[in-house]
């Protein structure tokens, strides 16, 4: 398989081709530091996301408030984040990177407020 992958790790964007069928045989060309590889290697055959969202909130002037989780998850777990995050009702007040839920769908990092709201 043949894979063209923007590093997303530092500015510089590098565009990195990879070829593979397994991961033993992966070849990766274009990478520009180490950080690359693991990321591009984990984008073949372990995609992650960092979760954002919104929630519901009461006793605030807005009805919903952001919040993300604290590293990535899993990319085939973001709708469930996402309905799980459906469930979640606030009241005020909540402080920017109060822990929402620890250990989100156990996945080893938390869901936190995005945001303060008194």
């Amino acid at each position: 398989m043949k894979k063209t992958i923007i590093c997303t790790v530092c500015p510089n964007g590098c565009v990195v081709e990879a070829e593979y069928t397994t991961k033993e045989d992966l070849v990766l060309t274009g990478y520009g530091c180490k950080r690359g590889v693991v990321y591009c290697t984990d984008e073949c055959f372990e995609p992650k996301r960092t979760f954002t969202s919104s929630v519901k909130i009461q006793g605030a002037n807005r009805r919903m408030m952001p919040v993300r989780t604290t590293g990535p998850v899993p990319k085939e777990l973001l709708m469930k984040c996402a309905e799980e995050a459906h469930k979640i009702s606030l009241e005020t007040p909540v402080k920017s990177q109060q822990v929402i839920k620890e250990d989100f769908l156990e996945t080893g990092v938390d869901l936190i407020a995005a945001m303060t709201l008194e």
